[in-house]
């Protein structure tokens, strides 16, 4: 690792603020660890097993970091820190980077002071830790451009660069992470586009099959303890997906930060699992997700009024709004 600027350029690291409150978020990342790629054999095969979770849980703490890209950087590094040469499992090379991914002291230091790794590490954290050391880097690659926001995607190569001064280092870690990564399996097929099933969430009325399958995802991962409403006639609004038994509204506190970090979490799974779930759009936060314009974007509403703040439920700053083909 060459990442020498322990600063940013305004004398500070800038804080990721990845909370994680409320069980929803935590069976969230626990369900679905890192990312939506799935494990390929040669990952399941070159990966020990015990830093396989610990890359794809670390992962997890940061919204646009792929596990695979963790785990990719490990084995450019280190070999998962397996390789015998010095400043591997004691010592520094002569860089004087040390522990699996490769962090120099004044560099590990820093990130801990900003980003504590959680409990299960050593104590103090130590870099040779392969627990420590893994969610530091993953602390610091989120930090450096790999985190994504509602604003823009998460910038992998950036981060990398930052971790690695080297366009070759950064071709190497994307090289491997795609060879550790598979496409997650596309869902059984569940059938056409009539409202056959009764709705979950108990409204009385009947959704999809492609919204149940996505509800009991869902509901499996503990996502939804905040509040779900799917089929509603919704006079308000007579292009609205609700009726059609096509969509969702999953409900959070605007008023509460890690509510809505919450939100985001679960906004951020719902666009990286689009292909494979059926999502045909996100709306959030006053911000809208399609995918066939799969990016974030002002969410704008004549019946609503939107965009504005003020407009809490219309603009969906209180509730998650999720439509599927």
């Amino acid at each position: 690792m060459s990442a020498r600027l322990v600063l940013g350029a305004a004398g500070t690291l800038l804080v990721v603020v990845v909370v994680f409150i409320g069980a929803t978020v935590a069976a969230v990342s626990t369900a679905i660890p890192g990312s939506s790629t799935g494990i390929s054999g040669e990952a399941t095969t070159d990966i020990p097993a015990p830093m396989l979770d610990l890359y794809r849980r670390a992962a997890s703490t940061c919204p646009g970091l792929d596990w695979s890209v963790l785990a990719a950087v490990g084995k450019v590094e280190t070999d998962h820190g397996r390789s015998p040469l010095p400043g591997v499992a004691s010592g520094e090379n002569p860089a004087g980077a040390g522990g699996p991914m490769q962090f120099l002291a004044p560099t590990f230091a820093a990130v801990i002071a900003e980003f504590p790794p959680p409990p299960g590490g050593s104590t103090p954290p130590s870099r040779y830790d392969p627990h420590d050391a893994i969610y530091t880097a993953a602390a610091y690659l989120c930090d450096s451009g790999a985190r994504a926001g509602p604003d823009e995607p998460g910038n992998i190569e950036k981060a990398l660069w930052a971790y690695n001064h080297s366009d070759a280092y950064v071709a190497d870690v994307l090289d491997q992470a795609h060879r550790y990564a598979t496409t997650p399996p596309t869902a059984p097929a569940v059938g056409g586009q009539a409202a056959t099933v009764p709705d979950p969430s108990g409204t009385g009325g009947l959704i999809t099959p492609t919204l149940a399958n996505l509800y009991a995802e869902l509901d499996r991962a503990g996502a939804l303890t905040g509040g779900v409403s799917c089929w509603d006639e919704h006079p308000q609004n007579p292009t609205s997906d609700h009726p059609l038994g096509k969509a969702c509204d999953v409900f959070v506190s605007p008023s509460d930060p890690g509510e809505v970090t919450r939100g985001w979490q679960l906004a951020h799974w719902l666009t990286s699992n689009a292909a494979r779930l059926g999502v045909t759009y996100v709306i959030w936060q006053g911000r809208i997700w399609s995918a066939e314009a799969p990016a974030w974007a002002v969410y704008e509403s004549e019946i609503y009024g939107c965009p504005d703040p003020a407009e809490v439920t219309g603009c969906h700053y209180d509730h998650l709004h999720i439509s599927t083909r």
